[in-house]
């Protein structure tokens, strides 16, 4: 076949796309050049900007940018300053640890090593009994009663302060009505103490522990139990195999949340056992701004130390979820 002739008689060369052209073909010519991009600095960038922070979006996030700064950043930050504010031989400020030092002594020590041994404990327990609830629950396939857990769960999980502890202390303290019916006293245990304590943040631990690992158990699909047993597993296999790494994140960011909660209780610890009964990190924050002095530069530093500790368990549960939820989508 001839190639067409143009009107001066000469066959066009064949027209070849360079890569330039290619690239610019599938991005639909939206790639610019360097010298064609905005600078840092330069009015067009700047108005862009400026656009999308009058945009509807960004304005409707203004009440809650200013309850975050107020409310959050700004305690933080001062909590912060506070903390590493030390007072110098000749009365004046200066900037020093010497508050963070102070944690080892007393009953601060005694609080730190109390709260984590209680979160540790009550996390642990809380997070054999959601699991295995939740995993019961999910074998019944019901969406209905999925959602009524679920809102059972959101309401029960962050329930607690004074209320809780006058309900455990009207069933399970020293005259209560289930320590009488069955004469706990014979078994030397005591509602105020740290296994009370443990006792009473499974009221809303388990709630949470189940609220974070229902959706784990619901989201394992039916076809990865059909594949295992069409290639010759069994139950065990799948659960080895398939089901526990799946959901094995989930149940541990679940297990950190439990702790994070019962780390940060302060009501219910309150009401509880009091300021005195039982070094808690919360009870001495609180024992301690009642104080003058160098108190509350004490305070500050323990609210450093709960602050740090809160982040951490957010960053790892949040990072642990979104491995999980990798597989549900």
């Amino acid at each position: 076949m001839s190639l067409p002739v143009t009107q001066a008689g000469a066959a066009p060369a064949p027209h070849t796309q360079t890569g330039a052209e290619s690239g610019g073909a599938e991005t639909g010519g939206a790639t610019a050049s360097p010298a064609q991009r905005p600078s840092l600095f330069s009015r067009a960038r700047w108005q862009g900007v400026g656009s999308a922070l009058r945009s509807p979006a960004t304005l409707s996030l203004l009440p809650l940018g200013l309850i975050l700064l107020l409310f959050f950043i700004v305690p933080i930050v001062g909590m912060a300053i506070i903390a590493i504010t030390v007072t110098t031989q000749d009365g004046g400020t200066g900037v020093g640890m010497d508050n963070f030092l102070a944690l080892n002594r007393g009953s601060h020590s005694a609080a730190i090593v109390n709260s984590v041994q209680v979160s540790l404990v009550g996390s642990a327990i809380a997070a054999v009994v959601g699991t295995l609830t939740s995993f019961c629950i999910a074998q019944i396939r019901s969406e209905k009663l999925d959602s009524v857990v679920a809102v059972f769960t959101s309401v029960l999980a962050n329930d607690g302060g004074a209320p809780l502890a006058f309900s455990f202390i009207v069933t399970l303290g020293n005259a209560g009505v289930i320590f009488g019916m069955l004469n706990l006293g014979a078994t030397g245990f005591s509602l105020y103490s740290w296994q009370g304590l443990v006792v009473m943040y499974q009221y809303f631990l388990i709630p949470t522990m189940i609220m974070v690992s229902l959706p784990t158990f619901v989201g394992l699909r039916k076809e990865w139990r059909e594949a295992n047993a069409a290639l010759g597993g069994s139950a065990s296999t799948f659960w080895r195999r398939v089901g526990l790494p799946i959901a094995a994140p989930a149940l541990l960011g679940g297990w950190i949340l439990c702790f994070g909660a019962a780390f940060a209780t302060h009501a219910s610890a309150a009401v509880l056992i009091g300021a005195g009964g039982y070094p808690l990190i919360p009870l001495n924050i609180g024992d301690l701004l009642g104080q003058a002095g160098d108190s509350q530069q004490v305070a500050m530093a323990l609210g450093v130390t709960m602050v740090v500790i809160a982040v951490v368990t957010l960053f790892a549960f949040n990072r642990l979820q979104s491995r999980s939820a990798r597989w549900m989508r």
